[in-house]
């Protein structure tokens, strides 16, 4: 018999500690809900949990995009069947006037309404935006113009350096024209924007170091931020300044993302080109008019072409709705089984697991009375001293 060494408890003893890590594990997850807390519990779980998770947030993300773009769908679509409902007056109107039956004086009649229909096209589409973006001016999707690998921006006053970091900020091109330079200057307090085309807005503006103004050409459809003097000849829109510029790219097709994959994989977006359905871009500009029976007739054909272009459009929007309709299922379905994934490794089965505390629970009660037994039984060595 020995009493340096008490082999027995130290077993008991080393037993019980692994028994208690174990327990307090459980413990962890069965009070978190997750099998997986830290790293240690599994290592390639956790990093494919984590990469299932990454996946969930941009499905998320993607989801809300759908569902926004269904939104913006749903803006447009609702535009254009009023204007087809105008192009339906219009063409009763021209009918109407291209007929001999109708006196000259009648023709002038006509002809007012017709003009007020055309103007409410424009109306109508110049109100159809949707978070600052005109939808249906055939501008949907035009941005700062870029040049250049990598992309420079080839308008200036967003130009900044260490020294001189004024610039444009917040730059919002909802109702600008595609491909179109607009030129900035400033005099007396004021700031004029004019675009290629001659059509300008002249806005209040305060000179000074430092002074940061919102600025709203509204008529023109450009917004920007911009921080600095604007009165300055390097960093501002003084005369010869070299900031006075901004550039527009040419019309392009907008794009929905809806996939969280890589910005080249096409398969992440839905495109579409909405067009142009302006009095302008259905032909049924300023030339058209019913005042007489030729221009009436001249009319009729111009409204028949408009009525195709129009449902062109229509098309269009009802083929990206139903694309988008697809889109959303396959997102819910994607998000639906990713998130049961990363469920089924990451997260806690709640009845193995309490069975295994129980259990734990047992050996570290079974661990603690044996370790007692085992510093107990070296207490015979006192026999022999009696």
């Amino acid at each position: 018999m020995y009493i340096q060494n008490n082999t027995n408890a130290s077993n008991a003893l080393n037993n019980l500690g692994v028994t208690e890590v174990k327990l307090a594990s459980s413990i962890q997850k069965l009070s978190s809900g997750f099998r997986l807390n830290n790293a240690g519990d599994d290592a390639a779980g956790m990093s494919i949990a984590n990469s299932l998770r990454n996946n969930e947030a941009g499905l998320t993300a993607a989801q809300q995009n759908a569902s926004q773009a269904g939104s913006v769908l749903q803006i447009a679509d609702g535009a254009t069947q009023t204007i087809s409902t105008i192009l339906d007056r219009m063409k009763q109107l021209a009918t109407e006037s291209a007929s001999s039956n109708v006196t000259d004086s009648d023709r002038q009649k006509i002809q007012a309404e017709f003009a007020q229909l055309q103007q409410e096209i424009d109306r109508t589409v110049g109100s159809t935006v949707y978070q600052g973006q005109t939808l249906l001016n055939g501008n949907f999707g035009v941005g700062l113009a870029t040049t250049g690998s990598p992309p420079v921006q080839t308008s200036t006053i967003l130009q900044a350096t260490a020294s001189a970091p004024a610039g444009a900020s917040n730059i919002n091109l909802g109702g600008a024209k595609a491909s179109t330079t607009y030129t900035l200057a400033y005099t007396l307090n004021k700031l004029t924007m004019t675009d290629a085309a001659g059509n300008s807005q002249v806005l209040a503006a305060t000179p000074g170091v430092g002074v940061v103004q919102n600025f709203n050409f509204d008529k023109l459809g450009i917004s920007f931020t911009f921080n600095g003097d604007v009165s300055s000849t390097t960093t501002g829109f003084g005369t010869a300044s070299p900031d006075t510029t901004i550039v527009t790219s040419a019309a392009a097709a907008a794009s929905f993302r809806v996939g969280s994959g890589a910005v080249t994989d096409s398969n992440n977006t839905i495109s579409l080109t909405l067009g142009d359905i302006s009095t302008t871009g259905l032909g049924l500009g300023t030339g058209v008019s019913v005042d007489t029976a030729t221009n009436a007739a001249a009319a009729l054909t111009a409204i028949t072409t408009a009525v195709g272009t129009l449902n062109s459009t229509i098309g269009t929007i009802g083929a990206a709705e139903s694309r988008l309709g697809y889109a959303t299922t396959n997102l819910n379905s994607l998000y639906q089984n990713v998130s049961a994934a990363e469920s089924v490794i990451r997260d806690t089965n709640m009845a193995q697991e309490y069975t295994n505390y129980s259990k734990l629970q047992i050996m570290q009660q079974a661990g603690t009375a044996m370790l007692a037994q085992a510093n107990s039984s070296q207490q015979s060595v006192l026999k022999l001293f009696q």
